[in-house]
């Protein structure tokens, strides 16, 4: 190289127009990565909450539409629904349904899976298959509290307490963890109506 050449690099100037540049287009692509992954699990959740809430009424509503299932007609009972909402006789304080089909026929409801208790307590839904059965759960997130109140709405409401001959279901799921683009807790509420086969 010869010393008379001219060389010149980067001013100073160059290099920190340069960097802010730089800065700005990677906090640009930063904060756009940030809402996406944002946008991204909110819909995740909103998508969890509601498979949760559905395959929680498809387990109950397929259970309800057997009650009464009685091919042999012996006169079983098609359901027993226990509210809770007043009782003062309630030891356990804990709304729940008790579900009789005759699927073997025999005439009585003490066969495998032919009397069915569905119950919500807390944030979840739980259920036995058999009266001296242990419960099991069902599905978890379940808090029935569909406009965040504080008050938990009724999982079943009958047409009447007596003599049901409709069923009203309505299940509403919370999501696990706060929705990262709101911070609340996202919520999914499914409501179904099942005729029964047969009065009390």
């Amino acid at each position: 190289m010869n010393p008379g050449d001219d060389q010149q690099g980067f001013s100073m100037l160059e290099v920190l127009v340069s960097m802010a540049v730089l800065l700005l287009a990677v906090s640009g692509i930063t904060g756009l990565l940030i809402h996406n992954g944002r946008t991204n699990r909110s819909q995740q959740i909103a998508a969890e909450v509601q498979a949760n809430a559905r395959a929680c009424m498809t387990v109950i509503m397929q259970k309800l539409r057997t009650a009464g299932w009685d091919p042999g007609n012996a006169a079983i009972s098609t359901l027993t629904l226990d509210p809770d909402d007043e009782d003062a006789n309630d030891a356990d304080g804990v709304a729940e349904i008790v579900i009789y089909a005759d699927y073997d026929a025999n005439g009585t409801t003490d066969g495998a899976d032919e009397e069915v208790t569905i119950r919500h307590v807390g944030d979840r839904i739980e259920w036995k298959t058999s009266s001296a059965g242990a419960f099991a759960i069902v599905a978890v997130n379940i808090t029935n509290d569909a406009d965040d109140d504080g008050t938990v709405e009724p999982l079943f409401v009958a047409d009447s307490i007596t003599n049901p001959t409709r069923l009203t279901v309505q299940v509403t799921a919370r999501s696990a963890e706060l929705d990262p683009r709101t911070g609340d807790f996202r919520r999914w509420t499914l409501t179904s109506d099942v005729a029964l086969r047969s009065a009390l």
